[in-house]
Order: structure tokens, then C-alpha cells, then sequence
């Protein structure tokens, strides 16, 4: 297993990999290839089977499979961080565990959905999965897919857990930043998970960005976020504007079926996304294809990821 102490936290751009299917089953060779896709690119980091990679469409020994080929397919290169958050806590703690014994390097637990639990509650939540599993543990809030959120307050309850190192806001609301205490911000690793807002984010105070475009433009969100952290900022501002019609026809809610259209023109991945989900449709086809004839950076030779 990797030496996740000396991998974590991570700063930068993280990817949040779609998960890959073929003929009713996962394609595993896709994967690979997209995971060598987005190494070469420079990212800093890989997420798997969360939202956007359909998790909730996997059975347990698929999560497991998935998450088995990310890690073979990175190897020690950059970390690799499983999505384990379930509406249940039990539930949580065997995906968790699961992810452990496949070598991932962190977890990322979202706030329970569905069951809407207090903010006792998802205090408590993290606290059995922290004490259940070794790994390091990114808090997740995504209020507009779970109905759950987090306060300051339970921020700071949170960073008092040992086993949780940071907090992923996908809210998009940059506001919510600027009332984090700056000792918590010492205390706390701090990412956004929403692209349109990322650059915004990072030059606030944030570590990094888990992405969904960088699904498909890994190379220059990448180094927007490499130009943050050495402070350029309007080399950095200047790759934002570039990827923003990008951002834009991914739309706020980011859809799996509309990356897997754009990795189907790039490096040939098939398209297939599960129900409930549907294949792209025409218009956002439209909008993807022009937003990426913008970025010929995007356009790799499969024979270099292959």
C-alpha cells in the first residue's frame, strides 16, 4: 500500500475520473487509459467512484474493480482518493475499508443524503468512519446533491477528528470562504469541487480543485492551478478565461454522459453511461464540441496514452 502520510494532503488539481463502461460491464483498459491520459498531463491527483463517477450505479465489487485499476494505473505517481460516502454509516464504513484494502491513498466522505442527518449527526458520521479506517478522510459538502450541509461551526468540530485532514465545498459559493476562521483554514486542507468557481477559490486561500473538466482538459486546468500556487496569477487567469466556455457547456451540475461525449472525441471512450442517467443530449452535445475545438491542447494521439 502507498505511503499515504507522505501523499496527503494534495494541492492542486485532482481529477474526479468518470467511471468507464463497454459492451454492459466496466472497460478497465478505458480507464487505464484515461488515468495515463491524465498523469501525462500533470495532474496532482485522482478521485474515483464519486458522483460524477456514477457510484451509486456500482455494486460494492465493481467500486472495488474501479478502484483496483486506478491504483494499478497510477502506481505511486500521484494519489489516488476513493468516494465512499453513502446515506448510511455502516454502509460508509464498508466502502471505506473496501477502498483501504485496494491501496487508495484517502478517502472523500460526503454529508449523509437522503437521510438528512443534524449537524450532530454528520459530526458523528465522520467520527465512526475515521475511527473505523486509518486512511485520511476529506470532508465532502454538496448541498445541492445531498440536502446536507456543513456550518462553521461543525467545520471546526470536524478538524478535531485525527483522522480528517480536509474540506471539499462543491456549493460553488466562494462567500462561504471568506468565514473560515484562518486558524481552521491551518487545521483544515481546504478544495473546491466546483470548476466555474475554482480560480476564484484557490486565489481566496484554497489548496486545490477536484475537477470534472479536467476530465477532458487535463493539461491546462492543471497548470491554471500550477500558475496559483506559484502565484502567477494572470497567467492563471488568463488559462481560466480559456477554459471558461469549457466550464460553461459542462453546466453547474456537471453530467457524466456530457465528459464521456467529450472523451469519446478525444481519446476514442465509449460513451456508455448507466441509468438512470442518459446519453448527452443535442444541444449540450453542441456546446461540448465547440467548447473543445477552442482547446487544441486537448486533441492527444491515443498512441501516447495508450
Amino acid at each position: 500500500m502507498p505511503d499515504f502520510r507522505r501523499r496527503i494532503p494534495i494541492q492542486g488539481l485532482i481529477t474526479d475520473l468518470v467511471t468507464l463502461f463497454a459492451n454492459g460491464s466496466l472497460d478497465l483498459q478505458g480507464i487505464a487509459t484515461l488515468v495515463n491520459w491524465q498523469i501525462a498531463s500533470g495532474v496532482s491527483g485522482l478521485a474515483a467512484c464519486g458522483r460524477l463517477g456514477e457510484a451509486t450505479s456500482l455494486s460494492r465489487e465493481e467500486r472495488r474493480t474501479v478502484l483496483a485499476a486506478v491504483v494499478q494505473a497510477a502506481g505511486l505517481s500521484v494519489p489516488v482518493i476513493a468516494s465512499v460516502g453513502t446515506y448510511a454509516t455502516e454502509a460508509t464504513i464498508t466502502l471505506a475499508l473496501d477502498a483501504e484494502a485496494e491501496g487508495v491513498d484517502a478517502l472523500i466522505v460526503t454529508t449523509p443524503y437522503y437521510s438528512k442527518p443534524t449537524q450532530k449527526g454528520i459530526i458523528a458520521h465522520m467520527r465512526a468512519v475515521a475511527d473505523a479506517c486509518a486512511l485520511p478522510i476529506l470532508v465532502l459538502a454538496d448541498p445541492a446533491a445531498t440536502s446536507s450541509d456543513v456550518t462553521a461551526e461543525t467545520l471546526w468540530a470536524l478538524s478535531d477528528i485525527p483522522g480528517v485532514h480536509g474540506f471539499i465545498d462543491a456549493s460553488g459559493d466562494i462567500a462561504r470562504l471568506a468565514v473560515i476562521d484562518r486558524k481552521l483554514r491551518e487545521r483544515l486542507v481546504l478544495y473546491s469541487a466546483h470548476d466555474t468557481t475554482a480560480f476564484a477559490f484557490n486565489v481566496l486561500g484554497g489548496s486545490g480543485t477536484f475537477s470534472t473538466a479536467a476530465n477532458l482538459a487535463p493539461r491546462l486546468t492543471s497548470a491554471m492551478h500550477q500558475a496559483l500556487r506559484t502565484r502567477n496569477v494572470d497567467l492563471a487567469l488568463d488559462l481560466k478565461d480559456r477554459l471558461a466556455p469549457l466550464f460553461s457547456a459542462l453546466g453547474e451540475t456537471p453530467d457524466p454522459a456530457n465528459i464521456k461525449h467529450g472523451l469519446a472525441s478525444i481519446l476514442g471512450l465509449a460513451e456508455t453511461v448507466r441509468l438512470p442517467l442518459v446519453p448527452v443530449a443535442p444541444l449540450a452535445k453542441a456546446a461540448i464540441d465547440s467548447a473543445l475545438a477552442g482547446l487544441p491542447e486537448c486533441a492527444v494521439p491515443l498512441a501516447r496514452v495508450s
